[in-house]
């Protein structure tokens, strides 16, 4: 078992759910880590027992002895870093969402290819069972023609950096400059890669939506409080064979919870009924079919499906989640992966047309979308150890 060896680029809340796993891949061994705030790089150090701690990200990427570069940072980073990590010859394994906006991701995407190394975006609900035996349900034919989905995410009063203070969330989180927008690219991102991985990730047409910034924070606007981003995302978007999909991501909202996200089809559907990505809390998966003229309702119970038992296929210890399923292709244990770069971009490319669609008032085609996209990733960053200047086509 050839062992991979990592550095970790930005050292905050994020990254301990990044460590959290590589502790239990036994190939995975982090070796170096950077973050430009020493005293919350000497703790992780610490924290992990990892003693090789860069302020600058340039010195960890001139070692020849690193495999894959981690990176944890917040959204308008994602592209200058990991064009970066690629442009050094390092494989590089990046935080969702794959960038700030479309225009950027694509940027991502193409260099992966043009320095002809290995990208992956993290997109964690892809592999629990829920997500896979949906999947196959689907591409079995089970489900009959697809022709509807609804992706939802719920919080009524959690937005990062405000409801849930730092040191939890930082403010970043409700910066434009850092994260270029809320609900949508933390957990939506989650929900709506998820439906479409399950669909084979089908060809976007057009979109219709809005971003809301409506709930006060401790009587005042949230706006007053630092808040740049959207706390509601709503959107209708159209795909090819007369697919819909309709999206509504909360971190802020006067409701009391939504329907759980659903795939509607001829023959039958399927609805998630949970939207944890936690390790011993699967997300279940009903089933609802006709038998005859008589409704039938199945609660499958993903995780105890044979035919995730890594007894009986071994493979699957590689699925157990985004990271073993990573460090197993880098390391050739697995020949083909789940390809989170090209799922991560046609994401990006519909929430990218809800901001649009609510910007410009009015409906938007997938063609619009990738021609009126501008980048949003940041080209310099000031730093107490000197000013960093990103360099990306």
């Amino acid at each position: 078992m050839q062992e991979i060896r990592i550095g970790i680029i930005g050292t905050g809340v994020i990254s301990k759910t990044h460590m959290n796993n590589y502790k239990d891949i036994p190939n995975a061994k982090v070796v170096a880590a950077c973050d430009i705030d020493k005293a919350k790089l000497a703790n992780f150090g610490q924290e992990w027992g990892i003693e090789d701690l860069y302020t600058d990200y340039r010195d960890m990427l001139k070692r020849e002895d690193i495999d894959n570069v981690d990176v944890c940072l917040h959204n308008n980073l994602h592209l200058p870093m990991s064009y970066e990590v690629l442009k050094s010859g390092k494989n590089c394994y990046c935080e969702k969402p794959m960038a700030g906006s479309y225009k950027d991701a694509l940027t991502l995407y193409n260099a992966s290819k043009a320095f002809d190394k290995n990208l992956a975006i993290q997109l964690a609900m892809l592999f629990n069972p829920a997500s896979r035996l949906g999947k196959k349900m689907i591409e079995d034919g089970e489900l009959g023609r697809i022709y509807h989905a609804r992706s939802t995410g719920y919080r009524r009063r959690l937005r990062p950096g405000l409801d849930i203070p730092p040191p939890f969330f930082a403010k970043e989180f409700i910066s434009k400059k850092w994260a270029e927008h809320g609900a949508l690219y933390d957990m939506g991102v989650y929900h709506i890669s998820r439906l479409l991985f399950m669909m084979g990730i089908p060809e976007l047409e057009r979109v219709s939506g809005r971003v809301y910034q409506e709930i006060d924070y401790k009587g005042a606007p949230a706006k007053d409080a630092g808040m740049e981003v959207e706390e509601l995302g709503v959107g209708l978007a159209f795909y090819k064979n007369g697919l819909t999909l309709d999206i509504i991501e909360s971190w802020a909202i006067n409701m009391d919870d939504f329907d759980s996200s659903f795939i509607a089809g001829s023959k039958g559907g399927i609805r998630l009924t949970t939207d944890t990505i936690e390790k011993k809390n699967y997300p279940g998966l009903k089933f609802f079919t006709q038998e005859g003229n008589k409704p039938v309702d199945k609660d499958l119970i993903p995780s105890e499906n044979p035919l995730f038992d890594p007894e009986k296929d071994p493979e699957q210890r590689y699925y157990q989640n985004d990271q073993a399923h990573w460090i197993a292709y880098l390391a050739g244990d697995l020949k083909e992966r789940i390809d989170t770069p090209w799922l991560a971009l046609q994401t990006m490319l519909v929430s990218e047309g809800i901001f649009l669609s609510s910007k410009l008032g009015r409906e938007i085609s997938a063609d619009e979308i990738e021609s009126l996209s501008e980048t949003t990733a940041m080209r310099q960053q000031e730093t107490e150890w000197g000013t960093f200047n990103y360099d990306f086509n």
